[in-house]
Order: structure tokens, then sequence, then C-alpha cells
């Protein structure tokens, strides 16, 4: 395996994992295709890993939780061959449009790779960089673990840009529809579905609420957090948030491949999966998905997304393309569904893939970002989508390559009115619509250094 190479520049320390050298150039581009690609960025969740709280849980089921093979929230073995696959898929694509080589390993400076600190990113952006680049040894660099999430990943919680408790709450309430009461009714049905496969709670669960025995999920006090975080962040304390981490523990289980008896203790399948995932997403549409706590949690990134995007366009782009990640052909973030939903919600784009819940990202889901040169007009453009494999493909560990491959649904950005095809914008529209939704306040200096 070939040790990596780290850029040797004004960016000395900068993580940048490498190796090899070109051994081919690109594979010369279809004549009918008038635009080229520049450069991509991928943004992406973490693959399949156990629930990060399973003591949270316990007390809500009579039966025993399915154990796994990692601690929580670790990445499973599993959970990594499906990152190596999504990074097949995407040495595919980007071979197929010219962007990568059809063979060797990248020349130094052609890809960054950069992940938040826990494990389960970490390693989700080795899995990727292994099928993205086969056999060069590749990794994705991060700050230490020891110290803590990265603030690029967590500006709220790191204390870049704490929430105004206030505008919080008011935020959540709002979409909740004005009162927790008027939200926990419209769930009800959802609950109620959740109760058919769920064996509890246990019986001093309910005792510990002051409820009877035989009480439900949806019966245990709900509550606004705000005291997450020290006091920077907002969540939910009670119903809600439990059944989101049973909802997705269900999926993890089916994607990990678990056998059918084990998945929901035999009582879920493909289908429950997904539609108990609704309640997961109601969690997130009246938290994560909220503006004004989206815009304080994904402006960084977003700001840093436009950089790389504007990196190398020319005069009329330095200025966007400052301030950003090392430049590369190829950059690869690793973060989590929290990021996607606030940089969704930002950005006002959408998707609706098979077996899913609309907007869910899913483990390996990835938001794209790939800038492309017309041929014919000499400009450019950002092609936008969102990638994921299905529950099965994951579970199955099916090669993601040809027809067998993720679903990608284009991602049209509001506003845009000069547009090559599907999910793109001329980058200068791009970067206009996209920084005006920004929170300056909430914007960091990078920090790429390990």
């Amino acid at each position: 395996m070939k040790r990596a190479r780290v850029r040797t520049s004004a960016l000395l320390g900068a993580a940048l994992v490498l190796g090899g050298l070109l051994s081919a150039p690109a594979p010369a581009r279809a004549a009918e295709t008038r635009e080229t690609v520049e450069k991509a960025l991928i943004f992406s969740r973490h693959g399949v890993r156990p629930p990060t709280e399973t003591h949270k849980i316990v007390p809500l089921s009579t039966r025993d939780w399915p154990s796994w093979p990692v601690p929580d929230g670790h990445l499973t073995p599993h959970g990594r061959e499906g990152a190596v696959l999504m990074g097949q898929f995407y040495r595919s694509r980007f071979v197929g449009n010219g962007l990568l080589p059809a063979g060797g390993c990248p020349a130094a400076g052609d890809v960054f790779a950069w992940a938040n600190t826990d494990q389960r990113t970490r390693e989700t952006g080795n899995g990727i960089l292994e099928g993205l680049f086969p056999g060069c040894g590749l990794k994705a660099a991060s700050k230490p673990p020891q110290g803590g999430r990265d603030v690029l990943f967590a500006p709220i919680a790191q204390g870049l840009s704490p929430l105004d408790p206030a505008s919080a709450r008011a935020g959540v309430l709002e979409a909740m529809g004005g009162s927790i009461d008027a939200y926990k009714a419209k769930l009800a049905p959802l609950f109620a579905r959740l109760d058919a496969v769920l064996p509890g709670p246990r019986p001093e669960t309910c005792r510990k609420a002051g409820l009877a025995e035989g009480c439900h999920l949806i019966d245990l006090p709900w509550a606004i957090d705000q005291g997450k975080d020290k006091g920077r962040n907002i969540g939910l304390d009670g119903p809600l948030d439990l059944a989101s981490t049973i909802a997705e523990t269900f999926r993890l289980e089916y994607m990990e491949g678990m056998a059918a008896d084990q998945v929901g203790w035999g009582r879920v399948g493909a289908d429950e999966v997904r539609d108990l995932m609704a309640l997961r997403m109601a969690k997130y549409d009246v938290i994560e998905h909220v503006p004004y706590i989206a815009r304080r949690g994904a402006s960084f990134l977003l700001q840093q997304i436009v950089a790389a995007m504007n990196e190398g366009a020319g005069p009329q782009s330095s200025a966007a393309g400052s301030g950003g990640p090392p430049p590369a052909k190829l950059t690869l973030l690793v973060g989590h569904d929290t990021n996607i939903g606030h940089m969704r919600a930002v950005m006002q784009v959408g998707w609706a893939m098979e077996g899913s819940q609309p907007n869910d990202s899913s483990p390996t889901g990835a938001m794209l970002f790939e800038r492309l040169k017309d041929g014919a007009s000499g400009k450019r453009y950002v092609r936008l989508s969102f990638a994921a494999p299905t529950a099965d493909q994951v579970r199955g560990l099916t090669p993601l390559t040809g027809d067998a491959g993720p679903r990608v649904a284009a991602l049209e950005l509001p506003g845009c009115t000069d547009r090559l095809g599907p999910g793109t914008c001329e980058l200068s529209q791009f970067t206009a619509l996209v920084s005006q939704r920004l929170d300056p306040t909430a914007v960091g200096k990078p920090d790429y250094t390990q």
C-alpha cells in the first residue's frame, strides 16, 4: 500500500492524502458532449453504524436489541464495504465524464479528502477513497479525534455559531404548527404504526414518567431541549427524538444485513423501514430544517463549497474562490445527515429517492457539486445532485456500477435562470444565490491542518 503524499506548498500541513502519479491522460471527450467536468466535490454522509447511544433506547423495549460487531456509533465492516462500493460508483462516474483518468493513482494536488473526527466519518472516507482509487492507499484526513468535533461539521455545538435561544425556540414551534401538542396530534398515526412494532416501553419506564404500565411511547413527556451543547444548540427531548432514533436503528439493522428476525425483532421489512422513517423526517423538519437553525449550521460548509467551485475559474471568480479547501480536481468531505439536512434547507433544494422518505439522507448518501465548462459558450456551471444507494443495495452490498448504480436526483436551485441542463446553474448565479442565503456571522476561518 502506497503511503499518502502531502501537498508541500503554502498549505504545508494541510491534510491532503494522495498517492502515486498519473499514469495516463484523461480520456478524450465524446464529440457530442459539449461540456467538460473541471472539478467535483462530494459531501457524503457516513456509512452504516450501530446507534450512537444505545442506552437511550434500551428502556423502550421489553426485548433485547440486536448486538453489533462494533462499539456504538462506529462504522461497521459491512458499512465500510458499502462505502467502497460508493467509491466505485464515483470512479465510474468521474472516469466516464473525463474528470479522472481510467487508470493509475492521482497526482499530488488532484484529490483532497477531509472527514469529521468520528471513526465512522473517517473510515467512510477511507472506504470511498479505496473504491475511487483502488490500490493507491489514500486516506481521508481529519482533525485529531481526541480534540472533539471539527467546527466545520459542528459549528453550532463548537461555539462558532451558537443559537439564540429565543429565535431557535420560535422557529421550532412555528415548524410544529404552533405548539408541541399540535405536532403530537399530527404525528399520532405514525406513532401508532411504531407501536405495532415496538415491544414497549418497559413497565419501569412508564412508572418513571408517572404513567401506568402499558403506556405508549407517544405518552412519555415531550419537551424542547435548549440545554444541548452547553446551551449553544437545540433539540427535542422525549418521544419524537426517541422515535427518530428507533426508526433509524431499524433502517441500520436492515442495511447492515442482519437476519430478518433481528430487524425490528422480525416485524420490520423494507417497506416498514421506509414508512417509519417518516418519524425521523418529522424530527428533522422541526429541528435541522428550520431556516434559522439550518443557516447557523450550514453557512460555514456552504461557504467552503462555494469557494471550492470557484477556485481556478478565472479572475471573475478569484474572490469567491479564496479561503476555501485546498485546490483539487476532486474534493471529498465526509460528515453527517445533519449537515446534509442543514445544507438542503438553506439551498432550498429537495429530492425523492426510491425506498426513502423525501429529502432523507441515508447512509453513504451524498450531495454532489460538479463544475462544468460549456464548450460552446465558454461559461461555467455547477451541477447539483444527490446520490444514494437503496436500503436493499446496501443490505446486499450490490455493486453500484452500470444499470445497478445508486439513485441520483438532480437538484434545482431556486432562482437560477441560466441553466445548461437538469440540476445546473451558471457559476456566478450559483455563487450569488447560495451566498445570499448564508449567515456571515456563522462562517469561520477554515483550518485543514491535522
